[in-house]
């Protein structure tokens, strides 16, 4: 697939033709920064004149944003202060086209994943997009507490009842720098084992036809060979976090040292939990996280809150273990999942 223009940029319009032609609803691009995923992305909505949702995670994201601080639309060719928001309120603002004569046009909706389920009598039939921007936070940024399900609910109020009545599903560009692993929009989708396998392959592209979901990790080598010559690159060195994340393309901000695969056959099953099995080993204080085993463990806690809470309360050790880096796991997806029990309850 052809992912980038001519000048190393990527190519959203082909990225969006590509889309149609499969009836992709959910368009994944973690990528690099500065290969033009937000520019590229916002110009194609206002080109071909799309009635779009630009959706940020947290209140003040979307605070500075409708007050026309940092708008993305600032610098993009064509656009440059002819875009703004306004009739801002707490949850929404609305996408304004000013033109000639003081003529204004609402071209879309500004909004945020923790608010717009607080927004009452919301009309989402009339959008066919939603670009939701930097929709896995960095480190140091809020994160929007039970985003996965915040997300799925999020589309269901604007894909409204479109499909029932034969029409396009909603379509959702996903951007984001690549950081995480523990990503909420992953979990939504239940990608994060393809993304995983993504990486390590270094693949830029996959296409989950019948799920409806495409994924892209641009590399995009020409911009970014230009961007290693930059003042900040030449400052932080090529092994840096930042660097990594930033001019890498890798989710440098997860701890993979523990991942591995051992041979099985020197643990014992210990108990399952979810979609998880954890293992004993049989001669030293080691445990292996695997993802569920097929074999008959003594304990099995149910996917849900009540298995998780019951889990955590009968063996409070194993956390202890985790912390002392007694434990390996088989993928950074079973780490994951892991965690998230771990660190909820």
């Amino acid at each position: 697939m052809k992912l980038y223009t001519n000048d190393g940029w990527l190519d959203a319009k082909h990225v969006e033709e590509v889309a149609v032609r499969n009836n992709i609803a959910f368009i994944l691009i973690v990528g690099k920064r500065q290969i033009g995923k937000t520019y590229n992305v916002l110009k194609l909505m206002l080109d071909e004149h799309k009635n779009f949702v630009l959706l940020r995670g947290v209140s003040p994201e979307f605070d500075m944003l409708k007050k026309n601080v940092n708008s993305p639309f600032e610098a993009i060719h064509g656009y440059e202060n002819t875009i703004v928001f306004e009739n801002g309120n707490q949850y929404t603002a609305d996408i304004v086209k000013l033109g000639e004569d003081d003529n204004k046009e609402t071209i879309g909706l500004l909004s945020y994943l923790s608010g717009i389920g607080r927004v009452r009598g919301l009309n989402g039939s009339k959008y066919t997009d939603v670009v939701w921007d930097e929709c896995i936070p960095e480190s140091h940024l809020l994160k929007v507490r039970n985003g996965d399900n915040a997300f799925l609910n999020m589309y269901t109020t604007f894909a409204g009842n479109r499909e029932l009545e034969g029409k396009p599903p909603l379509r959702c560009w996903l951007l984001a720098n690549s950081n995480d692993f523990n990503a909420d929009i992953f979990k939504a989708l239940d990608i994060t084992d393809i993304v995983e396998r993504m990486t390590l392959r270094n693949e830029e592209f996959r296409l989950l036809k019948e799920r409806g979901i495409m994924i892209l990790r641009p590399e995009s080598h020409a911009v970014i060979e230009k961007r290693k010559k930059t003042a900040l690159y030449r400052a932080i060195g090529g092994n840096s976090q930042f660097a990594k994340m930033a001019f890498e393309n890798e989710f440098s901000f997860n701890d993979s040292t523990d991942v591995g695969q051992p041979p099985i056959q020197e643990y014992n099953l210990l108990l399952t939990v979810g979609e998880i099995s954890i293992h004993v080993h049989k001669s030293s204080i080691v445990l292996y996280v695997t993802s569920k085993s097929k074999a008959q463990a003594r304990h099995i806690y149910s996917e849900s809150e009540y298995g998780f809470r019951t889990f955590a309360k009968d063996y409070p050790e194993i956390k202890a273990m985790y912390q002392r880096g007694k434990l390996i796991f088989q993928s950074m997806t079973v780490k994951t999942y892991f965690l998230n029990i771990v660190e909820k309850f």
